[in-house]
């Protein structure tokens, strides 16, 4: 992304090595959600029984998604205002119910309020669930244990790698179907940019090549003396004639 630092980019690529290593096996970062935004890291994948975080005898499939913060001010960012969740709640209560039609009177039609209006990511991912695990991962020291939103839990990233410092909280919906979606998306998408970012890389390779032979060849045509030109023909016989009529004359 436009104005990344290195240490988020480093936080990202992390964040998707520990998921891989968790046992997610459909995994990719800066995923975009259309209710949410984008999301850092996100993996999906089925476990076994018993290997599953609820540790339940069944398979169990699981989303996971990862936000990562470099600074305290990306956190707070994304943290939600007082009273904006309350408000939310109430927007959502009347697009579900909408208003009581009058006495006598028919009942008015409404566009739909946008509930996640206000709302920063770690709140909009519990109004709008779609994973059941959710982590925020960041250096030691930028977030603090009492500033975690509710139901996240909090990785560390330190010189020994990942440790989780806070498990979050287990939440029941999840909407994977439209996550691996959004993976399929974002894999694919990075692929053709890959492409173009191979074919701008050759164009730049073939004309360093062209202006190194432009350079030889003026240094080659600086070398080159020039000959003598010959003299010019003649351009009809009567001019031919002339010399020899000299010629004659002095004799």
């Amino acid at each position: 992304m436009p104005g990344e630092t290195d240490l988020h980019k480093t936080l990202k690529k992390e964040a998707c090595r520990w998921l891989f290593r968790m046992g997610y096996r459909c995994i990719a970062a800066e995923v975009r959600l259309k209710p949410l935004g984008i999301i850092d890291a996100v993996g999906t994948g089925v476990f076994r029984p018993y290997n599953n975080y609820l540790f339940i005898p069944r398979e169990l499939p699981q989303t996971c998604f990862i936000e990562c913060k470099a600074s305290r001010s990306d956190f707070l960012r994304d943290c939600t205002e007082d009273g904006q969740m309350s408000l939310s709640l109430m927007e959502r209560e009347q697009n579900l119910f909408g208003d009581k039609p009058r006495p006598g009177g028919r009942k008015r039609r409404r566009r739909p309020l946008k509930q996640s209006v206000g709302l920063g990511k770690f709140a909009a991912c519990l109004c709008q669930p779609m994973a059941n695990i959710h982590y925020v991962l960041a250096p030691p020291g930028v977030v603090k244990k009492c500033d975690l939103p509710p139901r996240w839990g909090l990785l560390s990233f330190g010189e020994g790698g990942i440790t989780v410092v806070i498990r979050p909280e287990w939440q029941e919906c999840a909407r994977t179907v439209h996550v691996e979606g959004a993976i399929a998306r974002t894999l694919t998408g990075d692929i053709y940019r890959a492409d173009d970012r191979a074919i701008s890389s050759v164009n730049r390779e073939i004309f360093a090549q062209q202006q190194q032979l432009s350079e030889r060849l003026r240094a080659i045509k600086s070398q080159i003396a020039l000959t003598e030109m010959p003299p010019p023909l003649a351009r009809s016989p009567r001019d031919a004639m002339q010399p020899m009529r000299q010629r004659s004359m002095e004799i």
